[in-house]
């Protein structure tokens, strides 16, 4: 007998559990105030904006994304960088960024290398995070990316991690907004000059971030 009753217990007790949880989870995330990315620079430093790509109605449909901007940069030398910052207000519900390792290919470009890398940015701690490292090739044209997961104070590459922290920022912290930044500029010549540019740019519009992104 005390061995049904304890096993009634148990049940009850995991019954609450799971009801505690879902009634937690089914309220809505906290919402922090920011800016709008349609309000970031368009200078960066040496660096102007010269074009601004839309996402597809198609693509959208898919993505999701609640505020966003892709835009071309480029510096008095004429060198060019691509800056996308894809924002959401919460990824609840199969709602949540898409990693570009399955965005990137296509058009002829494919992976030549893909790694981690370990970045240093200014006025975050910890200072060194960890980020993506992409080369994507067509012929003998070369594209070097850099991108990461950003939001709610971390910085991360890894798109499984990104999957438990937003369980457990959701329900710590009733937040699961979070944004994907993605760098990019052409690497054929020389790409460790090409990912030393990346970094300063980088640079230039880290700091502005937590504007656009709520820690």
């Amino acid at each position: 007998m005390k061995t049904k009753h304890l096993k009634f217990i148990i049940v009850i007790f995991v019954l609450l559990v799971a009801a505690s949880l879902n009634y937690y989870l089914s309220k809505p995330d906290i919402s922090l105030p920011r800016k709008s990315l349609a309000d970031f620079p368009k200078e960066l430093g040496d660096w102007t904006s010269i074009s601004e790509q839309k996402i597809g109605d198609r693509s959208m449909k898919i993505l999701q994304v609640d505020d966003y901007f892709m835009r071309n940069y480029r510096n008095s030398k004429g060198e060019i960088i691509g800056l996308y910052i894809g924002y959401f207000k919460s990824q609840r519900e199969g709602k949540g960024i898409h990693s570009p390792r399955q965005c990137l290919p296509g058009a002829g470009w494919v992976p030549v290398n893909a790694t981690v890398y370990q970045m240093v940015v200014p006025e975050h701690n910890p200072r060194m995070v960890s980020v993506n490292k992409f080369v994507m090739g067509k012929g003998l044209d070369r594209q070097l990316y850099l991108f990461w997961y950003h939001g709610r104070g971390r910085i991360y590459a890894n798109e499984y991690w990104n999957k438990i922290y937003l369980i457990w920022d959701g329900l710590t912290k009733k937040r699961t907004d979070g944004a994907l930044i993605r760098v990019n500029n052409p690497a054929t010549k020389n790409p460790d000059e090409a990912l030393q540019t990346q970094i300063e740019f980088i640079n230039l519009f880290f700091p502005l971030l937590k504007e656009y992104i709520p820690n």
